[in-house]
């Protein structure tokens, strides 16, 4: 199923940014869209579904901390770097119908 480009970016502004602006594919959900991790998980499986992205490989702790006792996060992810997560990228996966980053 092929998505508008256009479609996806209004919806995400629509539905999820506080800002007074579009929402743009470099925008990362990190930056751009803070959301607290139940939130963020509520959010990425809206938008897979909506858009059919085939998600199994898809794995949220590549991208953000996970919520744990801050003594076990800094164990453990102290040298951990997360990669960004970008509007873009749930673009690029609607059009392939697939999570396409590893």
């Amino acid at each position: 199923m092929m998505f508008d480009e256009n479609e996806i970016l209004n919806y995400i502004t629509e539905k999820y940014s506080f800002r007074k602006q579009p929402v743009g594919k470099e925008w990362t959900f990190q930056e751009h869209l803070n959301f607290v991790q139940e939130e963020l998980e509520e959010m990425l499986v809206d938008l897979f579904t909506r858009y059919g992205i085939e998600h199994n490989n898809f794995n949220l702790d590549d991208y953000f901390e996970p919520e744990w006792p801050v003594w076990l996060l800094w164990k453990r992810f102290q040298r951990k770097e997360y990669k960004p997560l970008t509007v873009g990228m749930i673009i690029e996966s609607a059009k392939a119908g697939k999570w396409l980053y590893q």
